[in-house]
C-alpha cells in the first residue's frame, strides 16, 4: 500500500509532466518544432530546465508526449460522437458538421509539425501511426454501425469506406485551415451520396 507521501509525490509529478507537455504544445504552436527547446518549455511551464529533463530524458520523448496530449483535440471528440446518442446516421451527420468547423491555428500548427517531423523520427512516426489507426478505427466502427442499421448501400465495404472517409475528413481539415471559405462539409456529403442508402 502506497503511503500518503508517495501518493502526493506521484500526483505532483503527474501535474508537472502535464504542465511540461502543455508548455511544449504552446511552444510548438508558436515557434514550430525547430524552435522547441527544453529551456523554453521549462520557462513556460514555470519549472527549472533540469526538471524538464527529469520528466523527459530527450526532446523526442517530450514530442511523443505532445502527440498523446493532442488526442483531446481530434480522437477523443470523435470517439465521444461514436458513444453519443442517436442513430449511426445522426452521429455521422454530427461528425460531418464537427469536422467542417475550422480548427484553431494552434491545433493545425502543432498537428502539421508533428506529421512533418514523423518522417525523421521512428518513435514519433510509430506513435502518430497508432493515433491515426485509432482515428480510422473510430470511423470504421461508425460505418459498421451504419451497415448494421441498413444505411450503407449494397456492396459497400464498411472498413474500406471508414478508412477512406477518415482520411478524406483529415485532409479536408488541412484545406479548411488554409481557406476559411472552403466548404468541407459539402465535399464530405458528396463523398457519402453514393455510399449511403437514400
Amino acid at each position: 500500500m502506497a503511503s500518503a507521501a508517495t501518493t502526493a509525490r506521484e500526483a505532483r509529478g503527474a501535474e508537472t509532466r502535464r504542465r511540461i507537455v502543455e508548455a511544449a504544445w504552446h511552444v510548438i504552436a508558436e515557434r514550430g518544432l525547430a524552435g522547441l527547446t527544453t529551456r523554453l518549455v521549462a520557462a513556460r511551464a514555470g519549472i527549472s530546465h533540469g526538471m524538464c529533463h527529469y520528466h523527459f530524458q530527450t526532446k523526442d520523448d517530450l514530442v511523443v508526449a505532445v502527440v498523446d496530449h493532442a488526442r483531446r483535440y481530434w480522437i477523443e471528440p470523435m470517439e465521444a460522437f461514436l458513444d453519443g446518442p442517436g442513430s449511426a446516421a445522426e452521429r455521422l451527420d454530427a461528425v460531418v458538421v464537427w469536422m467542417a468547423e475550422p480548427a484553431t491555428r494552434e491545433v493545425m500548427r502543432v498537428h502539421l509539425q508533428l506529421m512533418a517531423q514523423a518522417e525523421w523520427s521512428d518513435g514519433l512516426r510509430e506513435r502518430m501511426a497508432g493515433e491515426y489507426r485509432r482515428w480510422q478505427d473510430a470511423y470504421v466502427r461508425l460505418f459498421e454501425e451504419l451497415r448494421a442499421e441498413g444505411a450503407l448501400g449494397d456492396g459497400v465495404d464498411a472498413a474500406s469506406v471508414g478508412v477512406a472517409f477518415a482520411t478524406l475528413a483529415d485532409g479536408l481539415v488541412d484545406q479548411r485551415s488554409l481557406r476559411q471559405d472552403f466548404d468541407s462539409a459539402a465535399i464530405m456529403r458528396a463523398f457519402l451520396l453514393p455510399v449511403l442508402r437514400r
